[in-house]
């Protein structure tokens, strides 16, 4: 009974940490349940576990009785008679239960241990009563502790009797046997003492063995360090017992000064225990500032660490960390026997004790009354102890720590605890926060360098850490391809749409990129609308155009963003490496050359060759003259092409067609400066040119008696910018021309790119009077259907299907076909191309309504146009049936296609 039960304090062995009072067990039955959810291992059902210690308990009981009955010492008397039985009976159960209720504690090197005295009022039971009289008392007194003045489980207290019952019957039995006829204290008596102690303890250390295992645990291994510690407590225990044996046997009042001091010793080891203890504490509290200080500042290894040196200070089996910060989700750092736990989000209840601390940013202790079932928390669990405290930053409490379940039940947290948990949260809070504040500068830096190397708004590689990889792979890779993308029209999306739609469409053009390269290639933004990529591993320009297309086919499809439906295309160029150099930056360069030929060339892709450095001279050269050409407006002119009604043969209008010359490179055909100041942006002054040149021009001959209409091509981003109404108007006005005499013309592709931001300024027009008109009909990839939504007046069929109409039978169903889908929606046609006198009289037939072409007239210059016209220019072609037989074949076929 004076076997030695520790409470080691060792993190991460919790389960080894239960106090066993007097052989008193937790079962599985009674065991606490668990804070959060848990798989736990196979093992029996409850009701199973319960039954088998009952079980084992009454097996226990019964051969108690049955030894007390049919025992060798049964019907024995004692072996010395002190005082009549009943009042040696009621000293020895007093004796026995206090001992019982206040067993010796000893703390040493962080393990408790524990020792019952019950082996003094067993001894003297042993002698001075009858052995069935110290069965019954060791029964009652320890029946008395632990189910009224402990409360225990009933489970618990009927284990413990008769673990008690059968433990005091077997030392009976070896005393008598083994002191015989010889004095209690002679040697021999000293050595029965002896050997029934030891019995005893063996007895109830195998009880308690047999029922834990029963409950599905693992019996506690004991070190070195314990057992020593056992056997020397025991032996002390031994002495002790044997002293008051002594004392007694020869005047039995000597042993009340005995037990006097007996009880002064324990009262002041126990003072001293409790001061030594606060000593501890406060060496436990240095400690602890010194681990926070030299902890890992990751926040959740410092938190790990913080809640692992509370329980080791505290003495705790289990801590919790709560942060509940205002912004964020609540969250939990759970550490006990198992380690810690993850982070996992919860919800803060009010009714929790955790809560409540939060919220007045007071600690609080928080005790179970013995016999009481234990505490259950909405977050902390079951518990049957517990100290909270908060955690503040500066004056507002953001989380708080909790330590639950005091590593010896005997000693349950108090108001000291709770001075000490508060100051060990203070200085746990400093270091969290030092913490938090390390991992934000971590952010910062690690944010900075991702912004540093990255595209702020798709998140990709920027122009930086795209040259890095580029030469990375160069390094790397025996071919690489440099590839950039420039996305078509892309500023009209700014433009009409707004900035923020042109962001999202970024955004989801590099998502597209990035899907459809699926890790074969690095993709980067590099500014406004160009991307570009680096492809390793690729020496075939094949290959490389392959996965251009690749890319582009996945940009195609159609991109739906509020409401609206966008087709994006993009001009590509690629650069190979080594065939086109070895150094990143002129790849780069090289691969910018071959996307603008791509552009001009309005093709997908090209590859780079060493054509496309001249080309590119010459653009760059011409690009600079053209920006001086516009500002002195001397190399700039305007042609003026005749256009003629088809019913009155008169010169019904002129197309205005912008020429440049210059001093020392001669002729510059539109084709190739009007690309150039596309891509330079200079379409708007070379509009505002012809327009003013154009509207000058119509008042001269206005002047000159010639009244006659003027035609002018305008760029399609043009009509995505509102502010042409006003500049057109403003041009009309300054010239005093009316405005059905201007009819401003564009291709069919640039109008249908974007025809929503088109249409407002379409009508804006129309409504002031201005003619408009499709060009090039036939070479998109619109139809007459959408032009009836349009406020259109002329449809300008493509030469390409007017030129070859006698000999082309498809041209010519094409060009009827349009003709009269076009009149059906109230549109004048014009065909562009006739080159000789039968295509007039075709289309004639066909009854086009405005033809123009070499056989009419080639570009002329003003004067000498006004001076055409002024002799009597006409459309002069004869009808169809008036056709030279050399051209009757023509006739027959066209004849036939009719």
């Amino acid at each position: 009974m004076g076997a030695i039960r520790t409470a080691t304090k060792s993190v991460g062995s919790m389960d080894a940490t239960k106090v066993l009072e007097e052989g008193a067990i937790t079962p599985a039955a009674t065991l606490p349940a668990p804070t959060r959810p848990v798989t736990p291992e196979p093992e029996p059902s409850t009701w199973h576990v319960t039954a088998a210690i009952y079980g084992f308990t009454a097996a226990m009981a019964l051969v108690t009785i049955a030894l007390c009955i049919f025992g060798p010492q049964h019907g024995e008397g004692p072996i010395r008679v002190l005082f009549s039985q009943p009042v040696m009976a009621a000293v020895v159960c007093v004796t026995w239960a206090a001992a019982v209720w206040a067993p010796v504690s000893l703390h040493y090197r962080g393990n408790t241990y524990l020792f019952v005295l019950a082996e003094v009022p067993m001894l003297i039971g042993l002698v001075y009563l009858s052995p069935n009289l110290v069965v019954l008392c060791g029964v009652v007194a320890v029946a008395f502790s632990f189910a009224l003045l402990r409360r225990q489980a009933v489970i618990k207290v009927a284990f413990n009797i008769a673990s008690v019952g059968i433990s005091t019957v077997v030392a009976a039995i070896v005393y008598r046997e083994l002191l015989g006829t010889s004095s209690p204290v002679s040697p021999v008596g000293w050595g029965a003492a002896a050997a029934a102690i030891i019995a005893t303890e063996v007895c109830m250390d195998s009880t308690v063995r047999v029922v834990t295992k029963l409950s599905g645990q693992t019996a506690e291994r004991r070190g070195p360090l314990q057992l020593t510690a056992q056997a020397l407590l025991t032996l002390a225990t031994m002495c002790l017992a044997i002293v008051v044996l002594n004392a007694a046997w020869l005047n039995p009042w000597a042993t009340i000064p005995l037990l006097l001091v007996a009880a002064l010793i324990i009262g002041a080891y126990r003072g001293y225990t409790r001061l030594s203890l606060r000593f501890s504490s406060l060496q436990h509290l240095y400690d602890f500032s010194e681990t926070m200080g030299s902890a890992n500042l990751e926040p959740s290894s410092m938190s790990v660490d913080v809640l692992k040196e509370v329980c080791t200070v505290m003495r705790a089996r289990r801590a919790e960390l709560i942060l509940a910060e205002p912004s964020g989700i609540p969250r939990r750092i759970s550490f006990d026997d198992r380690g810690a736990s993850g982070i996992e989000p919860i919800t803060l209840d009010d009714s929790s004790i955790i809560s409540q601390t939060i919220a007045t940013g007071e600690p609080s202790l928080h005790n179970t009354p013995a016999g009481d079932p234990p505490s259950v928390d909405s977050i902390a669990g079951t518990y049957r102890d517990a100290v909270v405290a908060p955690l503040m930053n500066r004056h507002t409490p953001i989380g708080a720590i909790v330590v639950l379940d005091r590593d010896e039940e005997q000693d349950p947290f108090d108001a000291d605890d709770l001075r000490l948990f508060t100051t060990l949260v203070a200085h746990a809070s400093t270091s969290l926060e030092r913490a938090r504040l390390v991992e934000e500068l971590r952010y910062e830096v690690d944010s900075k360098s991702h912004q540093a190397t990255h595209d702020m708004l798709t998140g990709l590689p920027n122009r930086i850490l795209f040259l890095t990889r580029a030469a990375a792979a160069l390094n790397e890779s025996g071919g690489v391809a440099i590839v950039l993308l420039d996305i078509d029209r892309f500023k009209d999306v700014n433009d009409t749409l707004g900035h923020a739609i042109g962001d999202r469409l970024l955004c989801e053009i590099a998502e597209r990129l990035l899907r459809a390269v699926s890790g074969r290639a690095t993709v980067a933004r590099l500014g406004g609308d160009e991307f570009a990529l680096v492809i390793s591993d690729v020496t075939d320009p094949e290959r490389a155009v392959e996965i251009v297309h690749e890319l582009n086919i996945e940009m195609q499809r159609p991109i739906k963003m509020d409401g609206l439906t966008l087709a994006v295309t993009a001009s590509a160029g690629i650069a190979m490496a080594p065939e086109h150099g070895d150094d990143v930056a002129l790849l780069l360069q090289r691969a910018d050359i071959a996307m603008y030929v791509a552009k001009e060339r309005r093709g997908t892709v090209e590859v780079y060759s060493g054509e496309h450095d001249q080309n590119m001279q010459r653009r760059l050269m011409l690009g600079g003259l053209l920006t001086h050409a516009l500002e002195t407006g001397s190399e700039l002119s305007l042609m003026y092409q005749p256009i003629g009604d088809v019913t009155s043969r008169d010169i019904a209008y002129v197309e205005a067609l912008c020429r440049w010359n210059h001093p020392e490179h001669g002729f510059i055909p539109p084709e190739e400066f009007i690309g150039i100041a596309e891509q330079m942006g200079l379409i708007p002054q070379i509009t505002d040119f012809v327009l003013n040149e154009g509207c000058a021009q119509l008042a001269r001959w206005r002047d000159a008696g010639i009244t006659i209409g003027l035609a002018v091509n305008v760029s399609g981003r043009e009509f995505a910018d509102i502010n042409l109404v006003e500049r057109v108007d403003t041009c009309l006005r300054r010239y005093d021309i009316p405005a059905n005499l201007l009819t401003l013309e564009v291709t069919e592709t640039e109008i249908m790119a974007d025809l929503a931001a088109a249409t407002k300024v379409l009508y804006e027009l129309s409504a002031k009077g201005i003619k408009l008109g499709i060009d090039d009909y036939g070479t998109g990839h619109s139809s007459l259907q959408y032009l009836h939504k349009l406020p259109v007046n002329e449809l300008k069929i493509d030469r390409s299907f007017v030129t070859n109409l006698p000999n082309e039978a498809s041209n010519r169903i094409i060009v009827r076909s349009t003709i009269l889908m076009a009149h059906s929606l109230g549109l004048y046609v014009i065909a562009e191309g006739a080159e000789d006198e039968l295509t007039c009289a075709m289309l004639a037939e066909a009854e086009c309504d405005f033809i123009q072409g070499y056989y009419l007239s080639k570009p002329q210059k003003a004067d000498d146009l006004q001076e055409w016209i002024l002799g009597g220019a006409k459309l002069e072609f004869a009808p169809v049936t008036k056709i030279p037989d050399s051209e009757g074949a023509a006739l027959m076929l066209m004849s036939k296609s009719g």
